[in-house]
Formats: structure tokens, sequence, C-alpha cells
């Protein structure tokens, strides 16, 4: 008979499969982005695989012609400056490609890991998140591929020409530029998306993020914008931050009704011990597990019952 706690040979146990998991879904996120970055590699025709050396031509390069079609200013010529420079913007926008394809299962592996420990009305929100996800970061995209890259172009390129230059850019920063800002802007409309699910957790309040604080928000991103941006002028900040400004009220609006129905759940819950267990927002019953409802001494770490994590 082994004299090791039989708690801690649970916790072992528990551990062990949490990290087994883990690492089972980063597999799953490792694949998907290799598959996904592969994506753009892929031969436009038949002709690029019986005859790669003559006839390859990858997927990105139509893709890259046609951004140089969009957004190239017709006063504008584009060179390279190195003989690896094309290689290098196509290697940058296949990475781009592959993390856009691959960022709806990135989501989805992370919101999976964290699944077992949340109630049943909680797995259910997940899908709302995962749908604004996908929803803001396109809509980010489509913010800088109809405003933001165009009239920045057009702004730099006056400046360049008021200053008696002419506008000779080499292919690496053209591509790199434009690939830059697709991120940058993705990623920036879905920052409301991880505010929520703070507040949500119960990480951040939203007092933080409301009244004379917010407004203090949306001046710093201003100069940031201003400063760092695409352009030396606040045009395209403003352009960025209209829309982000929408997007970010209607998630401080369900970020104070999370918070509210928290704060409700957690004041009835602190006047039970044992019983049922709540239902509400990241609601957690002092003395009962939220999976079987059987009872955890305090400070336990998984449930007697079920064995899995009681908090």
């Amino acid at each position: 008979m082994s004299s090791e706690p039989e708690s801690l040979k649970t916790w072992a146990m528990s551990f062990w499969e949490h990290i087994d998991e883990l690492v089972r879904r980063l597999k799953v996120v490792l694949v998907t982005l290799i598959i996904a970055i592969g994506v753009g590699w892929i031969p436009t025709s038949l002709a690029g695989i019986t005859n790669p050396v003559g006839m390859y031509q990858p997927m990105i390069a139509p893709l890259m012609v046609r951004l140089k079609d969009e957004f190239l200013p017709k006063q504008a010529t584009l060179i390279a400056g190195g003989m690896a420079d094309t290689v290098f913007a196509m290697a940058y926008l296949s990475v781009i490609i592959g993390v856009l394809l691959a960022s709806p299962v990135i989501f989805y592996e992370v919101i999976a890991f964290i699944k077992p420990a949340l109630y049943d009305n909680e797995k259910k929100v997940l899908g709302y998140y995962l749908g604004s996800f996908i929803g803001l970061l396109a809509l980010g995209v489509a913010m800088a591929y109809f405003f933001v890259i165009p009239i920045s172009f057009r702004i730099l390129i006056y400046f360049t020409i008021q200053g008696g230059a002419t506008p000779f850019i080499v292919i690496k920063d053209f591509y790199n530029w434009i690939y830059t800002i697709f991120v940058l802007c993705g990623v920036f409309y879905t920052i409301p998306v991880f505010i929520i699910m703070l507040v949500h957790v119960g990480v951040l309040p939203m007092k933080y993020l409301s009244g004379r604080n917010k407004l203090f928000v949306y001046l710093a991103i201003l100069l940031i914008f201003w400063v760092f941006g695409p352009d030396p002028t606040p045009v395209t900040g403003a352009i960025i931050m209209a829309p982000f400004v929408v997007v970010f009220e209607i998630a401080s609006f369900f970020g104070r009704r999370i918070e509210k129905t928290r704060k409700s759940r957690k004041e009835t819950e602190t006047s039970s011990t044992y019983g049922t267990a709540k239902t509400g927002f990241i609601a957690f019953p002092k003395n009962a597990c939220k999976f079987c409802n059987a009872p955890v001494a305090p400070g336990a770490t998984f449930c007697p019952g079920c064995n899995r994590a009681a908090k």
C-alpha cells in the first residue's frame, strides 16, 4: 500500500492530463499554421507542378500584383532594392495569410482548453466571442484595404512630390508596409473582444474603462496613431478611430451588463454554502463543486467526487 496521499496522486494525474491536453491542442495549432502558411505557395496551375523551374507561380504572386495595382500611386515606381526582396515579401505575405486563416482555429483551441472549467451558460457565450473575433478581424482588414492604405499612400506621395523628390519605392518596403497595416488594423479592432473577456472573468472592472478614463484612452490612441501612424497627419488615425469608438461603446454596454450580472450572482452565492451550483457569469459556489455539486473542503484543489478542478 502506497504511503503517498491519495489527494496528491489525484492532483498529479489531473495535472498531467491538463498538460497532455495542452500539448495536443498546441499540435493542432502548429499543424494548422503550417498548412495555412503553405496555401500561399500552392502553384496557380498544373504547369507549375510538372515544370517547377520555369512555370512555377505561387498563389501569392497574383495577389501581390493585385495589391500593387490597387495601392501603388500612379506617380510612384516600384523597384527591387535587392535580389531577395521579392522572396522576403512573398514569405511575409504567406505568414500573414496563414495566421489570418488559422486565427479562428487558434482562438477555438484556446477557448476549448479552458472550456471544461466553465459553466454551461458560459460555454454558450464562447460562440459569441468566436463570432465577434472573426467579425472584428474582418472589419479591421476591410478598413485597412478600403480606407487606411489608399489614403495614407496618397498623403505620403503628396508630401514626397512636394519636397521635389521622385517617388521610387523599394518593393520590400512597399509590401511590408501594406502587410503591417493589415495586421495592425485587424488586431486593433479585436481588442474589445479581449476586454469583454477580461470583464467576464472579473479581472478588469468596467470602472477603469468608463467616464474620464475612457476619454483618456481615446486620446492616447489618437496620439499614438499620430506619432507612429502610417502617415504624418492625424487623418488616417481619425479614420481608424471612428469605427473603433462605435465597437468599443457597444462592447462597454455589454461589459457593464456582464459585470452587473456577476455582482448579483456573487451576492447571491455569498449567502449560501453547500447547494446547487450557480449558473451566473464566473459564479463559483462557496463550498461545492461547480461540476458535480459535491461538497468540497475549504482550500481543496480538486473535487473528491469527480476529480476535476474545484476552483
